[in-house]
């Protein structure tokens, strides 16, 4: 099952209530305390995703029960990623639009 989680949005200034994630050297917001639903990324210049689609363009981001299953046959362009004690996220293309699909366990 998919359920809308969020917009994310390339962010190049420093954000209100943004938290740093160093493992992926990117500063993001959390979209669970915007009334929008948007996260605004920002990418250190040596982040390993700074040459990614993800920190060059919007994305639209949808929690999945099973992030492998929902992969199957996805364009995956970043990912998967561990990006918490519970949290797995991957990035693919579909037509031209960047998709985030995230796992909660």
């Amino acid at each position: 099952m998919k359920t809308f989680h969020h917009i994310g949005l390339v962010a190049q200034n420093e954000m209100p209530g943004e938290t740093y994630f160093e493992s992926l050297k990117v500063w993001g917001t959390d979209p669970e305390t915007d009334p929008n639903r948007v996260e605004w990324v920002r990418f250190s210049p040596d982040s390993p995703l700074a040459d990614t689609p993800l920190a060059k363009m919007p994305h639209i981001s949808f929690a999945v029960d099973n992030l492998d299953k929902q992969l199957e046959g996805k364009e995956v362009v970043v990912g998967p990623l561990t990006v918490g004690d519970n949290i797995r996220i991957a990035y693919f293309m579909s037509d031209d639009a960047l998709i985030e699909y995230l796992e909660v366990k």
